[in-house]
């Protein structure tokens, strides 16, 4: 088995204050202990470590005054993480204390002297549960077969204000229903893409610490807000009342999309404004590349020249998505398409009172107004990423005047 797929097929445990010597497996799963917090490091980096490793199990100290187990399962127990707390404590006939435990959600309590058998047949015990069985889901490599090989498709603008988050949303959640498989959305900005699902972000990518050299899907899961259509919202910062976008680190970058291909069908990623070397290297990781433009807006029809011949050279051949077109407008999209030397891949219909409205609301157009024209024709798109069967526009529509 290659270190890779052992790091995913194994147990992970964070160890704090807890020695624990030949704890090596449980049946057939390997344990892997992830990292080892010690007293002085603080009930601080026990939290944080918690939330961003994403163990199976925390082993705590319960009788060390520097952690507070109990606060660390109330904590995760908010954030629904499936994280089990166990503590090693003398207190264990200590009624009281055990009350307290099992309300801050402490999965288990065992003796400071309990051998590494008992140990084992605790975690048993769990793994027979509900969630030991989710647990086993996804910590079990699937047969070759049956292993998603996903997409990732990146939406790009060399303009601000062309409907380029709105559209990714409502695209990710329309190939959600029509797939009929979870859609993991990837927002390499500040997050609006949550904004617009009336959501916030607890956990962002860019606080996986640098220490973690291995990213797998596992270890990335925990960061994401599950929606109800089934698309999991990743986002790599937080808005930017909490913190300013900073470089992203490529390679990084580059081994969360991996991490996400394993585990999704398509990965929509919304990509911050790219007319820079940095941000077109990324585009490069994508396997399609999707530009929206405005075709009445000459100054999103000039920078998306100018991002386009930037791709080219950087060997990346994008698609061209017109949105708010205009029926009655005097160019057509091939015209304009032709002039930007692209063809024409999708066109979104202008209907700017449907739109704001729903994002007033929280809530996508493609969920508020189904059967709206714009809902359609995103529904249209997302059928034609997907490689679905498509009504194609009707382009007699667009006519030329003069």
């Amino acid at each position: 088995m290659a270190e890779s797929e052992h790091h995913r097929a194994a147990l992970r445990i964070l160890l704090a204050g807890v020695e624990m010597q030949n704890l090596d497996s449980v049946g057939d799963l390997p344990i892997l202990i992830v990292g080892r917090i010690q007293p002085s490091d603080g009930q601080e980096a026990l939290a944080e470590s918690a939330v961003t490793l994403a163990p199976h199990f925390v082993f705590v100290n319960g009788d060390e005054p520097n952690f507070d187990g109990l606060a660390l399962a109330r904590l995760l127990k908010e954030q629904k993480l499936s994280t089990a707390v166990v503590l090693f404590t003398d207190r264990g006939e200590d009624g009281a204390f055990l009350r307290s435990a099992a309300l801050a959600g402490v999965e288990d309590v065992l003796p400071k002297s309990a051998t590494v058998e008992e140990v084992r047949q605790m975690i048993r015990e769990v793994l027979e549960s509900p969630r030991g069985q989710q647990w086993r889901l996804l910590i079990t490599p699937a047969p070759e077969k049956e292993r998603v090989e996903g997409k990732a498709v990146a939406l790009s603008s060399g303009k601000g204000g062309v409907g380029k988050t709105t559209l990714i949303v409502n695209i990710a959640i329309a190939l959600a229903e029509e797939t009929k498989s979870q859609i993991a959305l990837l927002d390499l900005f500040i997050g609006d893409t949550l904004t617009l699902v009336n959501a916030t972000a607890k956990m962002t990518l860019s606080e996986i610490p640098e220490a973690v050299r291995e990213v797998d899907l596992e270890l990335i899961r925990p960061y994401a807000v599950r929606h109800e259509s089934g698309v999991h919202f990743y986002t790599w910062f937080f808005s930017p009342e909490r913190n300013l976008p900073e470089y992203i680190d490529i390679e990084r970058l580059e081994a969360v999309l991996r991490a996400l291909r394993e585990g999704y069908k398509f990965i929509l990623v919304d990509t911050p404004l790219t007319l820079y070397v940095p941000d077109l290297e990324l585009l490069k990781l994508m396997d399609e590349v999707i530009v929206v433009a405005v075709p009445w807006d000459l100054l999103s029809l000039r920078a998306t020249k100018a991002l386009t011949l930037g791709m080219k050279r950087w060997g990346v051949t994008p698609k061209l998505l017109f949105n708010r077109v205009q029926t009655d407008a005097d160019l057509t999209p091939d015209f304009i398409a032709n002039q930007l030397g692209l063809e024409v891949w999708d066109t979104i219909p202008n209907d700017s009172r449907t739109i704001v409205q729903s994002v007033n609301l929280g809530e996508p157009v493609i969920i508020s107004r189904p059967e709206s024209e714009v809902a359609r024709a995103i529904r249209r798109a997302a059928r034609r990423l997907a490689g679905l069967p498509v009504e194609e526009p009707r382009k007699k529509r667009f006519l030329i005047f003069g």
